[in-house]
């Protein structure tokens, strides 16, 4: 038989590795912010460097396909908060990447930020190589994963049943969206919440999946944030026609469409990529294990809100981090100069 997918578990020893080794990223590691957006201490913000937890265990889960002469893994790489366990157990977040994202630290900051503010966090690879686009594929895969590694790896550390939600970019928003309609899957675990960063419905070669035709299936009863960049050249429309499909929907508990401005002052731009946390300033750098650069998109953006709404769903603390007015909170530099992101559409409650 044929092993596929050793990009994905190259990507999974590589990311487990830089976890390990690097430890949690602390003010001091953080490249300087042009202009001098800072990161807030405040511990009530969910972007904060203020964390319950001060470090992680990381493990390793890999789910293995057989089919024809080909024997492929889906790659789980999780990480595990250090310290006592809450009596319900950790809420579980299930994170899955975009294409072509050899470079194993793409989301290590976000994931460990995740983690640290209590949450258990899945990463999630269902990609086989460059030229698959199996979405759907993908998605069976995803859910998969996802119920074999609480079953099998988390125990007692996860609620019971598991209290879940999603956070995706790219294709892998994509897969999330079409996973999300796929209820009748003998893997189906509901999340309570899915954030959607720069979705891109995207196909290519022999593929034609369509995350838009399944949207219609989607539970109305979860919440759906959708999160495009000021300039996205890829994505292009994608995200408000997956918001269009979900908002046909009547009686939808909630689901909104937010474009991030990118901060001229401070020469950082909201494009494809920006979820990304390890954005070097030299592409280059990436190629030799550089240092990653943090910048206020990530802090007062893409990790506020999605810790927001996973404390408002999980932990009973403020919706207006995720779903009300400290969405659009940017930061503010020495200047007195303050972005706010833009609440293009939203309905429900």
């Amino acid at each position: 038989m044929n092993l596929l997918n050793r990009n994905a578990l190259r990507r999974q020893q590589e990311l487990v590795t830089a976890l390990r080794t690097s430890g949690p990223v602390t003010l001091a590691k953080q490249a300087a912010v042009p202009g001098g957006v800072a990161q807030s201490h405040d511990p009530e913000n969910p972007g904060s460097d203020v964390y319950p937890y001060s470090s992680y265990s990381v493990g390793t889960y890999n789910v293995w396909h057989f089919k024809l002469f080909a024997i492929y893994p889906t790659a789980v790489t999780y990480l595990i908060p250090d310290g006592p366990v809450p009596e319900q157990g950790f809420p579980v977040i299930a994170a899955s990447g975009g294409k072509f994202l050899d470079h194993p630290t793409a989301y290590m900051h976000l994931l460990a930020h995740l983690c640290r503010k209590g949450y258990v966090v899945l990463l999630v690879d269902a990609d086989t190589g460059p030229l698959d686009c199996q979405h759907t594929r993908m998605a069976g895969e995803f859910l998969e994963a996802i119920w074999k590694t609480i079953a099998k790896k988390l125990g007692n550390r996860a609620t019971t049943p598991p209290r879940l939600a999603w956070w995706g970019h790219s294709m892998g928003a994509k897969v999330q969206a079409i996973a999300a309609a796929m209820t009748t899957h003998r893997y189906y675990l509901r999340p309570t919440a899915i954030i959607a960063n720069n979705f891109s419905n995207a196909s290519g070669g022999l593929c034609d999946d369509d995350a838009l035709t399944t949207a219609a299936s989607i539970p109305t009863n979860l919440w759906y944030t959708l999160i495009r960049g000021d300039q996205d050249t890829i994505a292009g429309d994608d995200p408000r026609r997956l918001y269009d499909a979900l908002h046909r929907q009547l009686q939808r508990r909630f689901v909104q469409l937010l474009r991030v401005n990118s901060y001229p002052q401070e020469k950082l731009t909201a494009d494809h990529d920006a979820p990304l946390t390890d954005k070097p300033e030299n592409p280059l750098v990436v190629l030799v294990g550089g240092p990653a650069t943090l910048d206020a998109l990530d802090w007062w953006l893409y990790w506020k809100i999605a810790v927001g709404a996973f404390d408002f769903h999980f932990k009973n603390k403020s919706k207006k981090w995720a779903y009300g007015d400290e969405r659009e909170n940017g930061g503010t530099d020495p200047n007195g100069f303050m972005v706010r992101h833009t609440v293009e559409f939203e309905m429900g409650s």
